[in-house]
């Protein structure tokens, strides 16, 4: 649970500005939204397209640096 608690000099839209930083630099909205559907296993099928995909993407990737 993240929270801030207002300082005595701090305005309303500060203290909204800095929880917002604290709420996205934690990385809880990746979590809710990842856990927002269920999602079941990937076959070995969807794997190795995947892994396929990726490799592909790899590889162009280096050819950047070279």
């Amino acid at each position: 649970m993240i929270y801030a608690i207002k300082n005595d000099w701090e305005t309303n839209e500060k203290l909204i500005l800095r929880y917002k930083k604290m709420f996205f630099q934690s990385r809880m909205m990746n979590k809710i939204r990842s856990e927002r559907y269920a999602v079941g296993k990937l076959s070995k099928k969807q794997l190795r397209e995947k892994a396929i995909v990726r490799e592909h993407y790899r590889m162009l990737n280096s050819k950047v640096y070279f």
